[in-house]
This record gives structure tokens, sequence and C-alpha cells, in this order.
């Protein structure tokens, strides 16, 4: 099942079609959730886009882009910098998200290890609205097999592919968590969130994207949830 609104995707298959003609990066962002029972059958389904891109992605995008170091002593609007997922502010003489580090695999980057709900794509039951000024969140699942809580496995590597038919360059990020908490675990919102530095040798987990989901998605128990990011961007024409 996809979620998608009609008139709104007009508008983004026009948006696609003006950045190739006037050459202005576009880039999208889609969101997959698939739930399975403990027996393998599929229980939910359903495609979103994902748009709901926080500050900090503002942030490390315009620093990259313009060479200019995420180094301001506040966050907010104006300021170059980053708050983390512990609200901790991060700033440094260097650009943001600098550095020499392998972001391909599971020591940094998005792809987060097994057991480690720090980073990577984090699942959570908050039911708090969309906010720009999101930074963690609102009530994350933790890691593990009590009440409430799922496995996190190791995110798997990227998968990139290219259409040259229309110029689309995309990558997927999957992220599978199990639960084994003896009872159902409700979903509400997904976030990713990157282990890279802010500057140099500042390292921290900051959060790119959360997406508050428009109806509950129920994990049962002994069940497995799997959800996929793809991050796309068209090239010109």
């Amino acid at each position: 099942m996809e979620i998608m609104h009609e008139p709104k995707e007009r508008k983004y298959r026009q948006l696609q079609r003006l950045g190739q003609d006037l050459k202005i990066p576009t880039f999208e962002a889609f969101l997959e959730l698939e739930v399975r029972d403990g027996n393998g059958r599929i229980t939910h389904h359903h495609r979103q886009r994902s748009h709901s891109w926080v500050r900090n992605a503002y942030n490390h995008m315009f620093s990259q882009l313009a060479g200019k170091n995420g180094n301001d002593t506040t966050f907010g609007a104006g300021k170059l910098s980053i708050k983390d997922t512990g609200a901790t502010l991060r700033n440094a003489s260097t650009p943001i998200g600098q550095s020499n580090a392998d972001i391909d695999g599971t020591s940094y980057g998005y792809r987060g290890p097994a057991g480690n709900d720090t980073w990577g794509i984090q699942v959570g039951s908050g039911t708090n609205a969309e906010s720009f000024e999101d930074y963690q969140l609102q009530t994350k699942i933790a890691n593990g097999v009590g009440a409430g809580q799922m496995s996190y496995i190791e995110q798997d590597s990227h998968v990139i592919a290219y259409n040259a038919g229309i110029k689309l360059l995309s990558n997927t990020q999957i992220r599978y968590f199990n639960n084994n908490s003896g009872g159902s675990v409700n979903v509400n919102e997904v976030a990713l969130v990157v282990n890279q530095p802010q500057g140099g040798s500042v390292y921290g987990k900051w959060m790119q994207s959360r997406d508050k989901l428009a109806a509950t998605i129920t994990v049962p128990n002994t069940g497995q949830l799997r959800v996929t990011y793809t991050i796309q961007l068209t090239y010109p024409a």
C-alpha cells in the first residue's frame, strides 16, 4: 500500500522536472515499513514520502555546499551548528560532517550496528507532530527484549542504483527490528540518525529526519519490522 496524496504528488513531479530543467539539485526521500508476524505473514505494509528533514539536515547540507565551518556557539535560525540526540550543541572549526572516516561501514555514518539503538534508523512510540526543530525521537523504542522494546539488527549495507533513463541516483538503507518482548509494540515515529563529526574530531549522533506516521503500526510479539529509507537525487537532463 502506498500512502501518497495525489495533489502533492503532482507538485513533487513538477519539482523534479523543474530541477532537471533549471539544473538545480532536487532530492527526494521515501519511507517503507513492513511488519511480519511470527509465522512470516505480512500484517502491514506501506510506503510513503519522507519529507520531515530537520534543522540539523539543512545545516549539514549548507555547511557542505557552502564550504563553511559549523562553528556557531548557539543553535537556531541563522546559526550553523548541530544539536545531537542528547541535546548537546555541537560546533567546530571545520564543516559539519567533515571527516576521513568510512561512513559506508558500521563505525560511522548511518549503519547502526546490531544491538545499538543510538544511531542509524530508529523507531519510536511518540505521537507528537513533526517539528523542524526536532533533534531526537519523542519516545525512542529501546533495544532489548523487555516490555515495549525491540532488538535492533545491524543495518544493511547501502544499495546504490542508477536509472540512466531519467538520470536518477538512489541509495536504499534497510534495518530490521525483532520483537521478543512478550507483547505487542506500537510504532508511531521513525528517524534517521547519523554518527558523524559535527566538524573535526567532535563526534556525536545527530538526527537528520523524523517522520510521524499517519497511523500506529503494531508489531506483534515474535514479529519483525523492516524499515527502508530510499534517498534519491535527479541529475540535470
